[in-house]
C-alpha cells in the first residue's frame, strides 16, 4: 500500500521526539562507562602495592603499532629489573592486544577518556620507571593418576 513506509518513519519519528534529550552537560556530568570499555593502558598493582610485571615483553611483541617500550636489565641473582616502560598514547589504537597477551595481567584498559594534552611530548607516558620485575612463581601441575582403561562392554565380550 502506497504511504505505509512514509507513516512508518513517521511514528518513528514522534516517539523519538517524545524521548526527551540524551545529551550531557560534559565538564559538568560525566557518563558511566561500560565495565569493559577500553582506554589507555595502566599497570596492575598486586596486594602489596608493587607492579604485577614480569619484564616478559609479551606486551611490546604483541603490539601491533610497536608503542610500547620496555628497557629491563638482568642482574647476576637472575631478577630482573625494570628501568622504563614507556607507552605511547597518541599513537596507541587501543586494541587491547597487549593486554590479552600479558599471561600475568600486569597491565589492563584503564577507565580515563580525557586523554588530550596540549603538548606532543605528553603523548609518551612512563608507565613504571625504577622498579623491580615482580617474581615469577612457577607451579608444579598436580600429577595425574593414569587413565583407568574401561572395562568391556557387552558387545565386545560377546564378539570374543
Amino acid at each position: 500500500m502506497w504511504g505505509t513506509g512514509l507513516i512508518g518513519g513517521l511514528i518513528i519519528t514522534m516517539r523519538n521526539m517524545l524521548r526527551g534529550p540524551i545529551t550531557v552537560k560534559y565538564p559538568y556530568e560525566k557518563l558511566t562507562l561500560p565495565k569493559r570499555a577500553r582506554w589507555a593502558v595502566v599497570p596492575t598493582l598486586d596486594a602489596s602495592g608493587a607492579p604485577k610485571c614480569t619484564a616478559c615483553t609479551a606486551c611490546v611483541r604483541a603490539c601491533p603499532d610497536h608503542i610500547l617500550g620496555l628497557d629491563v636489565t638482568t642482574r647476576e641473582d637472575k631478577t630482573k629489573h625494570i628501568g622504563r616502560f614507556s607507552y605511547e598514547i597518541g599513537a596507541c589504537m587501543m586494541c587491547g592486544l597487549c593486554v590479552e597477551a600479558c599471561p600475568f595481567d600486569a597491565i589492563a584498559m584503564g577507565q580515563d577518556y580525557e586523554l588530550a594534552v596540549c603538548s606532543k611530548e605528553a603523548l609518551t607516558v612512563d608507565l613504571l620507571v625504577g622498579v623491580d620485575a615482580a617474581a615469577v612463581k612457577r607451579v608444579k601441575p598436580a600429577e595425574k593418576p593414569a587413565p583407568e582403561k574401561p572395562a568391556p562392554s557387552e558387545t565386545e565380550v560377546a564378539d570374543e
